[in-house]
């Protein structure tokens, strides 16, 4: 449910779900006070390609992939940021919309320095969907040449369980929403703005350093894999190490003043024998800890 919804609801009560008809793509449809367009449509089948929108997430309409015609012949507008009203006509693909649309993924893909295809998350490419969808040639798109630009920034491994590419990053803002209005942890965070503009954790500082508790909220929304949870394998020896010492990893100052802001014991504290025990009875542990 957006953030517009929820906001509507709680000033009106019931007449926040009071009925509105509009018209999308030429089909009418009903929806309620406080909707927006994109969930309108979605609701009616109707799909509106979009990078920011995510339903957990306030609205944010930072990709503005989700464009579309309300009539207004100076502007399109955001689907996923713009309420419903009676008599709205909607244009999802008019010539119109598919125009602006290209021309934003254009832009996009080729303001990257990672190739359009490296950007998959649980083997779904979605910006590449967009773009075929588009009937945009992503080969044809003036990539920049990773081993000449000085914009190539530093994979960030430092944490053992996530690992964050910045170079995948679309700017769509779902992490830094899910930091800062799920979790309220203010650890990711844009910097600078413009064409400089980017996602940083903590003050431009590695994640593991930056107070990261590591709770994975910004892994599960992040539509492109700029950040991702490490291969398993890698897994394996951080779990031998959990097993053997009690400790996911070293902790930094700010990790450990988080999770004392959290009620967290402190990772000295834990008793690692339960961990012991539960690992040789479900196998968890490789054999170099047996």
């Amino acid at each position: 449910m957006s953030a517009l919804r929820q906001k509507t609801r709680g000033v009106k009560g019931e007449d926040a779900m009071s009925e509105i008809r509009l018209t999308i793509d030429g089909k009418s449809v009903v929806g309620r006070e406080g909707q927006t367009i994109l969930e309108v449509a979605e609701e009616n089948g109707v799909k509106i390609p979009n990078l920011c929108h995510h339903e957990r997430l306030p609205t944010i309409g930072a990709c503005r992939i989700c464009c579309v015609d309300v009539g207004r012949p100076d502007k399109l507008e955001a689907a996923c940021a713009m309420p419903i009203s009676n008599g709205m006509v909607v244009q999802t693909k008019n010539e119109r919309v598919l125009n602006a649309r290209r021309l934003i993924v254009e832009l996009l893909l080729s303001n990257r320095v990672m190739d359009v295809r490296a950007c998959e998350k649980n083997g779904r490419n979605v910006l590449l969907e967009i773009a075929e969808e588009l009937n945009i040639d992503v080969d044809k798109l003036l990539f920049v040449d990773p081993k000449k630009s000085t914009r190539v920034q530093t994979v960030d491994t430092s944490n053992p369980l996530v690992i964050r590419d910045p170079n995948k990053c679309v700017l769509c803002g779902r992490c830094v929403s899910a930091c800062n209005d799920l979790r309220h942890y203010g650890v990711l965070s844009f910097e600078r703005r413009g064409f400089n503009i980017k996602v940083v954790s903590g003050q431009s500082q590695p994640l593991l350093a930056s107070g990261c508790v590591t709770c994975g909220e910004c892994v599960s929304v992040c539509p492109t894999g700029a950040i991702m949870t490490m291969p398993y394998e890698t897994f394996q020896g951080e779990i031998d190490n959990v097993i053997s010492t009690g400790r996911a990893f070293q902790s930094s100052q700010a990790t450990s003043s988080q999770r004392g802001r959290l009620n967290l014991p402190s990772l000295d504290e834990i008793d690692v024998a339960d961990l012991k025990e539960i690992s040789k009875k479900t196998g968890l542990a490789s054999r170099s800890t047996e």
